[in-house]
């Protein structure tokens, strides 16, 4: 077996089940903006960690349901009109008028379970909301992680450099021995800061096949 890794870490959101930003377009359609200014008014910027109040939320410091409130001022900023229920459209996972819930990726499933039979530690590293965590762990129950980190637990998220160290300390794997499985970009560039080795994943077939590449398994 190649061990030029030890460990494989995987992201949830647009990994292990399909991304939530196709659930941006009917509400930029109905606000009359962009997909990138009304995902940044909901969102916060991306790529960096301020107070924004979602970045609050997955950091654990605010509950979920006080991220609508701080959202206006965000919103008067680009002159865009908010119906009071961005929040619920994007972190419902039940069809409404304006979006279809997101379906869990099982070959992604399949393949996290089938790497730890290989012989590899495997770890879930998540920027989640404390509310959403246990519905996280019930759908992944069959993949026996060696280490959960979500970013509402560790009290720091994704791209801040803390919470890949965490994921390290609950390893106990060195950085330069994960190999890591995430949809967006700047994660997977403070990733490679941290020595981390990375598959982006924009289609999660691909993804897998690299997968398989990287730690010579078949496929």
């Amino acid at each position: 077996m190649d061990r030029s890794f030890d460990a494989v870490v995987f992201d949830y959101g647009g990994v292990m089940i399909t991304s939530i930003t196709n659930k941006f377009v009917p509400l930029a359609e109905r606000a009359e903006t962009s997909v990138e200014v009304i995902r940044e008014i909901v969102m916060g910027p991306l790529g960096v960690s301020t107070n924004h109040p979602w970045h609050c939320a997955e950091r654990g410091e605010i509950p979920l349901d006080r991220i609508q409130e701080g959202l206006e001022p965000y919103a008067a900023e680009h002159s865009v009109k908010l119906f009071g229920d961005e929040i619920e459209t994007v972190y419902s996972n039940t069809k409404t008028g304006l979006t279809s819930p997101y379906q869990i990726i099982e070959p992604m499933i399949q393949k996290a379970i089938d790497v730890k039979k290989d012989g590899f530690s495997i770890a879930l590293l998540t920027n989640i909301f404390t509310e959403f965590y246990p519905t996280v762990k019930e759908e992944l129950d069959e993949v026996k992680f060696d280490a959960w980190v979500a970013s509402s637990e560790e009290g720091t998220r994704k791209p801040e450099a803390k919470i890949y160290e965490r994921t390290e300390e609950l390893l106990q794997v060195s950085g330069e021995k994960i190999l890591f499985l995430d949809d967006f970009t700047p994660n997977l560039i403070a990733a490679k800061e941290a020595g981390w080795s990375i598959i982006q994943v924009s289609d999660p077939l691909d993804a897998i096949k690299e997968l398989d590449d990287k730690l010579l398994l078949p496929s």
